[in-house]
């Protein structure tokens, strides 16, 4: 394949999906508190809402993606996306807080069904010696999303009050933007991709011999890799807006805006990464961005004041794009056709664990040593920063673990 064709075909079209479902999946960031809160929350039971949603995406993404590798990933994604459509609208429609944790928990499993098919989408697509960059490509169309998301959530509630809507239906009128972004996605699947040919062959072949292929080895250490970098994804959004705001007074909007410019600052390291993946090999990707990640993740809080700390921050977020990307790389290459969706089902259940954990750790570990100082060697070390510390350390055991232990790559280095 040309190198230009990569950007033109499939490729494109899952990186548009991409983009259109994470600014889909960001609208109700700004506000859903809020709309929680109005429709009879308590403050206490706003986590029930995410914990919901990932909980139905953890359990049943190993399911979906087996049934993507025995019936086909188009048609599930397209299924799951439809089930984005409607437990969107419905989530602007709902009477009362104890619907809307139904329907969260709905649309986190319709989410997964649109999900796992797509990421193994990718790879069976993807020329075999690019996979590192078109997965780089579509994660960067993914933080496009995710960066524009809440903004474009924002403006539409804030537009939606401006014109003399009341308050919580300024809340639900952006589910329905949601939703009709989900639509938007199931028509670009539904026209711009056709089903792999290889992929139906090696799929008719298992139905008729029946046998199910192991988990390899390998893969069961990278599963162990996706938890605690769940545990990392997990750890770092909550606890970034306390300590900043805690420790050096920063206001919201300065915190937003670091973590919307850092975002975007990334954004290069994510296409780059995929590209160094697939010339020198994953595991090298995976320790040059891994380790300084982690190591930087501790140096937010040795941070003598805000400015430095944002540096260290948004290095980190760089460094962290990086990994992330040699990360899924090798899970491409360590993940058997035959079984690619089942796999990377488990791959996100794992990861979703992780990111549930996460928040609750290191909210809990900030609240109990947060007014504590240690000494090491005669410096103090704030207690604050004990969450950022174990992050670190728990991250950089199992990427020593990986990298020693993981010996499945199959990279192939086309140039």
């Amino acid at each position: 394949m040309h190198k230009k064709s990569l950007y033109s075909g499939a490729i494109l079209v899952l990186g548009l999906n991409q983009l259109i479902e994470t600014i889909a999946f960001g609208i109700p960031y700004s506000y859903f508190p809020r709309y929680a809160i109005s429709l009879g929350s308590s403050v206490a039971s706003i986590g029930l809402f995410t914990s919901s949603f990932m909980f139905m995406s953890a359990a049943l993404s190993p399911y979906f993606g087996g049934y993507s590798d025995r019936f086909g990933r188009k048609r599930l994604t397209i299924i799951g996306l439809i089930g984005d459509v409607v437990f969107g609208a419905m989530t602007g429609l709902v009477p009362s807080w104890e619907w809307l944790l139904v329907v969260r928990g709905m649309n986190g499993a319709a989410t997964a069904a649109a999900v796992i098919p797509t990421e193994a989408m990718l790879v069976d697509l993807a020329p075999t010696d690019r996979v590192g960059e078109a997965t780089g490509f579509v994660l960067a169309c993914g933080m496009i999303g995710r960066n524009i998301g809440p903004l474009f959530g924002g403006t539409i509630q804030w537009f939606c009050v401006s014109s003399g809507f009341s308050e919580i239906d300024s809340y639900r009128i952006p589910y329905f933007v949601d939703a009709g972004f989900a639509a938007l996605s199931a028509l670009l699947i539904t026209f711009g991709i056709k089903e792999n040919r290889v992929e139906l062959i090696k799929k008719a072949k298992i139905n008729e011999n029946g046998k199910r292929i192991k988990i390899p080895k390998p893969y069961k250490i990278l599963l162990v890799c996706a938890f605690t970098t769940g545990i990392g994804e997990g750890f770092m959004r909550p606890i970034l807006a306390l300590f900043f705001g805690d420790v050096f007074g920063a206001e919201p909007i300065e915190i937003g805006l670091l973590m919307t410019l850092s975002g975007f600052i990334a954004l290069l390291a994510a296409w780059l990464a995929g590209q160094a993946s697939d010339r020198f090999g994953r595991k090298i990707v995976i320790a040059l961005g891994g380790i300084p990640a982690r190591l930087l993740g501790s140096a937010i809080a040795l941070g003598a004041n805000l400015n430095i700390a944002s540096i260290f921050y948004t290095l980190r977020d760089f460094m962290w794009r990086i990994y992330m990307v040699g990360l899924r790389a090798l899970r491409a290459d360590l993940a058997p056709v035959e079984i690619r969706g089942r796999l990377f089902g488990l791959y996100r259940t794992f990861f979703d664990i992780g990111d549930i954990i996460g928040p609750i750790m290191a909210t809990y570990l900030y609240d109990v040593y947060r007014f504590e100082t240690f000494h090491v060697g005669g410096f103090p070390i704030p207690g604050y920063g004990v969450p950022f510390y174990l992050n670190s350390v728990i991250g950089l055991i199992t990427i020593t673990m990986l990298l020693a232990f993981v010996k499945g790559e199959k990279h192939v280095n086309q140039v």
